[in-house]
């Protein structure tokens, strides 16, 4: 399975050596109707999980060809048209040491400020830090992350008449989740989505995210 997200290879071209490809697929279906994808990564992330600092941010992965046309339509499966091209666009949450603790799916054309907020939610702990680029400037997110208990750390925008206070020194660390998008970007499974269903792109992105926690 890792050998597919690394390669970004049909299913059908698995090598030989790794047994039946269909077997293979069967079992990474099957794994990922039953939660467990889900369950790893959550149980990784809540043992080993650094909680001095949230970090969100999203990024676009472009839609192949081959799972442009999935049934029930582009929008029920997370696609959406960006100025480029058909892509998906994850928005993710990670650790102060930029370590992934959970994700949502949309199309492309999908606002951030839309998803900050479940997961600021669900992952920001009180007192920690939200640190997040200057597309998240709003005073509602900011209102959000104060009621949260926790302190925004996020630059303000060249068109505010009042600049609340920002550390810079803090946001520095911010690189770490671009570091993480860098990571997730070197499986080609991932950085470019074959998958019809979101259920089975969002099963790859757990796997790849769990596996950045066992290195």
């Amino acid at each position: 399975m890792l050998w597919i997200m690394r390669s970004g290879a049909p299913w059908r071209d698995l090598p030989a050596g790794f047994g039946p490809w269909q077997t293979t697929y069967d079992r990474f279906r099957c794994w990922t109707r039953s939660g467990l994808w889900t369950a790893v990564l959550g149980g990784l992330s809540a043992r080993l999980r650094d909680d001095e600092a949230l970090m969100v941010d999203s990024t676009a992965m472009r839609v192949h060809a081959h799972g442009a046309n999935p049934a029930g339509g582009q929008l029920a499966q997370a696609m959406g048209r960006s100025r480029s091209s058909l892509s998906t666009k994850i928005h993710l949450a990670c650790d102060a040491l930029g370590y992934p603790l959970g994700f949502v799916l949309t199309g492309a054309n999908v606002s951030d400020f839309d998803q900050a907020k479940p997961l600021l939610k669900k992952h920001l702990n009180p007192t920690a830090l939200a640190i997040m680029d200057k597309g998240y400037d709003s005073d509602a997110i900011r209102a959000y992350v104060n009621q949260l208990g926790g302190v925004a750390v996020i630059p303000p925008k060249a068109n505010r008449a009042a600049k609340p206070a920002f550390d810079e020194h803090l946001y520095r660390e911010r690189h770490r989740i671009e570091n993480l998008f860098a990571k997730l970007k070197s499986f080609r499974r991932i950085a470019t989505r074959y998958e019809k269903t979101a259920r089975n792109y969002l099963a790859g992105l757990h796997l790849v995210c769990a596996l950045a926690w066992i290195k």
